[in-house]
């Protein structure tokens, strides 16, 4: 009888282990998806607030913001993504602009053809808008699904504006090299290099630098 006993014990033993290892691997692959969805969810967020020109501390808003007033601003978004920025100078329809992509598992876009978050605005024509109406920035979206996420591109160009006695307002966008730059980095410092005037055109440059 005690070895019946004693063996009986061990196969609860068994049976508990083997439950817990179960219930383990069933929280693993149920609740890990969960968690990095609302990783992702949040990460989204963040990176819509960024972008967002309503925000005052979103990046389109203080690029003018430092070309306005000659201050310099540090923004840092927690995200993983690639950076692109394209000086005014470069020879390339997305010259003028920065566009930040990333990839996630949840998005609140989808569609390959960029569309504008500016009201009024176009992704494609970039046509000038007015002073005291326009923003300098026009802010675009596009995402297409990959593997099991989306890559989501965001794109700012940044476009003239032209007053009501016709001056027209630039804001240029400079890097480091004055060429294309490209970067993983997580923190961007925005300053203003110069104010140029020649006749009725008045171009501010502005230096964009991630690291």
């Amino acid at each position: 009888m005690v070895k019946i006993k004693a063996i009986s014990e061990i196969i609860s033993v068994v049976m508990i282990v083997v439950i817990s290892i179960s219930l383990i691997s069933a929280a693993y692959m149920y609740g890990l998806p969960l968690i990095q969805k609302s990783r992702d969810k949040s990460t989204l967020e963040r990176i819509i607030s960024f972008f967002d020109y309503n925000d005052p501390s979103s990046l389109p808003k203080k690029i003018e913001f430092v070309a306005n007033t000659g201050s310099t601003e540090v923004l840092k978004l927690e995200a993983d993504g690639l950076w692109e920025v394209h000086p005014f100078n470069e020879n390339s329809p997305l010259n003028n602009s920065i566009i930040f992509s990333f990839f996630s598992k949840v998005t609140n876009i989808d569609t390959q053809d960029p569309i504008s978050l500016t009201p009024g605005a176009s992704c494609t024509s970039r046509s000038s808008g007015i002073v005291g109406k326009d923003s300098f920035s026009i802010v675009c979206i596009k995402g297409n699904p990959i593997f099991d996420g989306y890559n989501i591109t965001y794109m700012i160009f940044l476009r003239n504006l032209t007053s009501p006695s016709g001056e027209v307002y630039s804001i240029q966008l400079t890097t480091p090299t004055n060429t294309l730059m490209r970067s993983t980095g997580k923190t961007i410092r925005i300053s203003r290099e110069s104010i140029d005037k020649t006749s009725n055109f008045i171009v501010t440059k502005v230096k964009i630098e991630i690291a």
